[in-house]
């Protein structure tokens, strides 16, 4: 099971398609989302605690990149 609240910035994070992203920071209380990420080509994504890109299980896609390992880079 992932858990983004472990990561630190620069932890690399690997999606299930094989890309590796790059943990930013967690973000404030309030947010729709929980943690900010960095994708390959420096555009900014966010994820909820598990590595998943939508809370609900309806809206999720096989197209995705949800994350499924977490790298320690420090």
């Amino acid at each position: 099971m992932i858990d983004l609240r472990t990561c630190k910035k620069g932890d690399l994070l690997v999606s299930k398609h094989g890309s590796i992203l790059e943990y930013v920071a967690p973000l404030p209380d309030g947010n729709l989302y929980d943690h900010e990420v960095m994708y390959p080509d420096g555009s900014g994504g966010t994820r909820l605690h598990d590595g998943y890109t939508f809370r609900n299980p309806e809206r999720r896609l096989p197209t995705d990149h949800d994350i499924i390992a977490i790298i320690d880079n420090n």
